[in-house]
């Protein structure tokens, strides 16, 4: 190009300038081809571990459906539950059953696939924008319904353990086995009979429903979910 300037060899100096953009614009595409390449690879990474965290949420929702399910479904037959012939039947099985009737709160469901994501500035790496907001948005409305699940509304919680003798409870927990049976049914009768059972158990049995409602509904935005990443994935 020196030669062609003093030369003034103007299509000399016109090819040279066009080569070294040219060339320029070439190491750049290249560069950017393979960033983009391995954003590719690194978004299949957080994928795949984004599909293997939903799965385990759903799992987990799963679980607690079944035993709020089932929570609900005690505290609604437990009014007019033989006791006595439960306890024959499976002395451990009614002991679960009637200690889960009390259990309270849900389950945190795994972020941390998508905190990272967000920690490092990687979300763009899904570029999916609609997913990205789902996630977002259900993990979001996840966080802040969990705390409204995390204490009863009413006092069967406090009535069950103040009528229930403390030594069922870890003779079925710890111990070798369901107390003496007589006074596990004296006292649940003692429990079904007490002044604010009738109350306690409607108030139990709703927050249990709602429990059941918002589980359910996290449950189908998290399949939903899982439906977009294994599209992405494919």
């Amino acid at each position: 190009m020196a030669a062609a300037l003093r030369a003034r060899d103007w299509t000399a100096i016109a090819i040279e300038f066009l080569i070294v953009v040219l060339g320029i614009f070439v190491a750049l595409q290249a560069d950017n081809w393979n960033q983009a390449r391995q954003d590719r690879r690194l978004e299949q990474v957080y994928v795949a571990r984004l599909i293997d965290e939903t799965r385990a949420n759903l799992k987990i929702l799963g679980e607690h459906e079944r035993i709020f399910e089932d929570k609900v479904r005690f505290i609604l037959e437990l009014p007019e539950l033989a006791v006595a012939e439960a306890l024959e039947r499976d002395p451990q099985a009614f002991m679960y059953r009637l200690d889960f009737s009390s259990y309270l709160a849900i389950p945190d469901l795994r972020s941390e696939t998508y905190a990272e994501l967000e920690s490092s500035g990687r979300l763009a790496l899904l570029r999916d924008t609609e997913l990205r907001s789902s996630i977002a948005a259900n993990l979001n409305d996840y966080r802040s319904t969990r705390p409204v699940f995390a204490e009863a509304i009413g006092d069967y919680r406090r009535l069950l353990f103040e009528t229930i003798p403390g030594r069922a409870y870890y003779d079925y927990r710890v111990g070798a086995g369901t107390a003496d049976t007589a006074v596990v049914v004296n006292a649940v009768d003692a429990f079904r009979n007490a002044p604010g059972f009738a109350a306690a158990a409607n108030a139990e049995v709703a927050y249990g429903s709602d429990a059941l409602f918002y589980m359910r509904a996290f449950s189908e935005r998290s399949e939903q979910i899982l439906r977009r990443l294994q599209a992405v994935n494919r």
